[in-house]
C-alpha cells in the first residue's frame, strides 16, 4: 500500500514544459518514495477517438504502466483539427483525488497541474479527510489560487538533477 498517491495533469506537464526540461516521469516517482515513501501514481490526459492514438504517445503510456504507473484516459470531444477540448478529464482527476485520499493508509496526495478546478477538491481532502497535499510542478503557469490552496508547493526546477529526462541523441551522435 502507498503512503503517498501521486496525481499527474499530463496536459499541464507537457504545456507548463515548454521551453524547459521535460520531465522523467519514472525518476520523478523515484524522487517522490525517497522522499515520502511508498508512492503510486496516476496519470491523467485525453485522447481524441476521431484522430486515434499517435504512436509515440501509446509507448508512452505503455512505458508508464510497465513502471507500475495507472494511465487514465478520457475521449476529447472531436472537432476540426486545433478544435478539440478535453473532457471529463478534471473530473476523473478530482474524483481520483477525493477516493485516494478516503483511503487510511494514504497520508500525502502530490498534485501535478496548474488548474484552480482542482481547488474544491483539495479543500475536502484537506480539511475533511485531513490529508497533507503537495503541488509538485514547474514554476509557470500554476494559478495562485491553487498554490495557495495546498500545504506546500515543491518545483520541479529545484529538483532538476533528479527528475530531468536525459536530452535524446541527436541523429548526428546516433
Amino acid at each position: 500500500m502507498a503512503d503517498t498517491i501521486w496525481l499527474v495533469d499530463v496536459g499541464y506537464v507537457v504545456k507548463a514544459s515548454k521551453g524547459k526540461f521535460k520531465l522523467d516521469y519514472v525518476l520523478a516517482e523515484r524522487f517522490l518514495t525517497e522522499m515520502l515513501g511508498p508512492t503510486s501514481t496516476f496519470i491523467f490526459n485525453g485522447f481524441d477517438q476521431a484522430y486515434g492514438m499517435p504512436e509515440d504517445l501509446q509507448r508512452f503510456y505503455d512505458l508508464m504502466r510497465r513502471h507500475g504507473m495507472q494511465v487514465r484516459l478520457q475521449p476529447m470531444q472531436s472537432g476540426p483539427p486545433g478544435t478539440n477540448r478535453q473532457r471529463r478529464v478534471d473530473v476523473d482527476f478530482s474524483a481520483h483525488m477525493v477516493w485516494q485520499a478516503s483511503l487510511p493508509e494514504v497520508r500525502t496526495l502530490v498534485l501535478t497541474t496548474g488548474d484552480q478546478d482542482f481547488i474544491p477538491a483539495i479543500e475536502l481532502v484537506r480539511n475533511q479527510l485531513g490529508k497533507r497535499t503537495i503541488c509538485f510542478r514547474y514554476r509557470a503557469m500554476v494559478h495562485g489560487d491553487l498554490v495557495k490552496a495546498v500545504d506546500e508547493w515543491w518545483l520541479f526546477e529545484d529538483h532538476r538533477e533528479r527528475i530531468a529526462r536525459a536530452p535524446m541523441p541527436s541523429a548526428r551522435t546516433r
